[in-house]
């Protein structure tokens, strides 16, 4: 092993050498060769060894010099010429190798860079990481958009400037302080309005698992708290809307127990209570069944061209004794040859027959309660009019929204649910429609649903 590296071939020049200058001497002490004849020669022989070492040493090391000063630069593209099996040989053979191994390690490095990057981009939450002095090192374009950050790249530095919040900062430097995970909700002003973020840190460690810096994780949970805040809204509603008739029911119950059911006509009085509770509860049951349902994603509406005028000219009729006798004129003016709308008929049928009777129920003796439809190429208009009592300006507003009235005790003494127009709402939007409402206090109020008469149904 020894001999086939390099010491046999240095040790072998030396010896040529040595034999070629003491066969000179030699010749020369026996006046074979002249001092001058003995320079010649060895002079020619010195241009020969240069040549050999500018060939053989030299020259393949310059080449090397420039391919590893490339390799510097990051071209791993060249490659130097193996022109003799020697050691230079087998050292660029080396240079050559590590080359093409450095190449492959910085492709796969920049593979799994820009992997991370699109993964990065890809992702809605945002994600800020800073380094163990503070510094933000990137920012991925969620966040950008979250906080509107105009010419992101000269901004990038200064992100948390940008953000202005406070908690934020502190949360972060505490993070890196504390070195471990940490989880927090932050109401944060964004450039919109102020939204809530979960921010999850988590330490940024090296392969030695020394702390380089921390990443945190802002996952936008605005819409899940109004969810959460809906939902328990709804709940407390619901439970408040079935407790109060229960409530009353259990005390005509308790009463009666208590010895009026002796007393018939006091009895009868809170039995009829009873019944009427009764009513006001299976309404209440009915009304939110039916916007569960509307509301499901699940349930498909039965689609079908549907003639509004017939349907109008079918509901109207059932409301009329009703309004007789409140002391009402209830009127039907259509248009002549309305096309029909694509709808479900039922659900249409429920839309009118709650505008029909919040109509009759807020409208005073001697009103009036007008009908009326007309369409153009693209939609079908039915407006509700009435001459009841109207909506204060304040109100419009959220009339639509499951439980909210104007008035909560009128509306319980006139049987009202609280859930007929966000039934209405629903209706109305599942058929791609819209939905207008006016109103003055003390002169009446006027709905009106707008439906496609073609197109697509969303």
């Amino acid at each position: 092993m020894l001999l086939k590296g390099v010491i046999w071939r240095a040790a072998a020049s030396y010896f040529i050498l040595l034999a070629v200058f003491w066969g000179l001497l030699e010749l020369y002490k026996a006046q074979l060769l002249t001092f001058a004849g003995a320079f010649l020669t060895a002079s020619l022989l010195s241009v020969v060894f240069a040549w050999l070492l500018y060939k053989r040493v030299i020259n393949p090391l310059a080449v090397m010099s420039e391919v590893t000063q490339e390799m510097a630069r990051g071209n791993f593209d060249q490659q130097i010429i193996i022109r003799y099996q020697d050691e230079i040989g087998e050292l660029a053979a080396n240079i050559n190798n590590l080359a093409g191994q450095l190449k492959t390690v910085i492709t796969d490095i920049t593979t799994e860079k820009n992997r991370a990057r699109a993964i990065l981009d890809s992702m809605a939450d945002g994600v800020i990481a800073l380094d163990r002095e503070g510094k933000v090192l990137l920012v991925n374009p969620a966040v950008e958009d979250i906080f509107a950050i105009e010419n992101p790249a000269d901004q990038v530095k200064n992100i948390l400037g940008i953000i202005r919040n406070y908690e934020l900062e502190q949360l972060l430097f505490h993070a890196l302080k504390r070195n471990e995970p940490m989880v927090k909700v932050l109401k944060i002003l964004t450039s919109e309005e102020p939204r809530v973020f979960r921010v999850h840190l988590t330490p940024l460690r090296s392969s030695d698992t020394k702390t380089e810096g921390i990443v945190a994780v802002l996952r936008d949970i605005t819409d899940r708290r109004k969810l959460e805040q809906m939902r328990t809204e709804f709940v407390a509603n619901v439970s408040h809307e079935l407790r109060t008739p229960l409530t009353s029911i259990s005390g005509f119950l308790e009463t009666l127990l208590d010895g009026a059911l002796e007393e018939p006509e006091i009895a009868r009085r809170f039995l009829e209570h009873m019944s009427d509770e009764t009513e006001r509860l299976t309404r209440l049951i009915n009304d939110l069944l039916n916007l569960s349902n509307i509301e499901d994603r699940q349930f498909v509406p039965n689609f079908q061209p549907v003639d509004m005028a017939e349907l109008i000219h079918r509901v109207a009729p059932v409301y009329e004794p009703r309004a007789r006798e409140k002391g009402l004129t209830l009127m039907v003016t259509l248009s002549p040859n309305l096309p029909p709308v694509i709808g479900d008929e039922d659900l249409l049928m429920q839309v009118l027959t709650n505008l029909i009777d919040n109509a009759i129920k807020y409208t005073p003796a001697k009103g009036k309660i007008e009908i009326k439809a007309r369409a153009s190429e693209q939609e079908m208009k039915v407006i509700v009019t009435d001459t009841g009592i109207g909506i204060p300006t304040e109100s419009l507003a959220r009339i639509f929204e499951r439980f909210y009235r104007v008035d909560k005790a009128r509306s319980r003494e006139m049987g009202g649910t609280g859930l007929g127009l966000s039934i209405v709402k629903h209706i109305v939007e599942r058929h791609g429609g819209s939905l207008e409402v006016t109103s003055t206090v003390g002169k009446g109020s006027i709905f009106a649903f707008i439906l496609p008469v073609a197109g697509d149904l969303h």
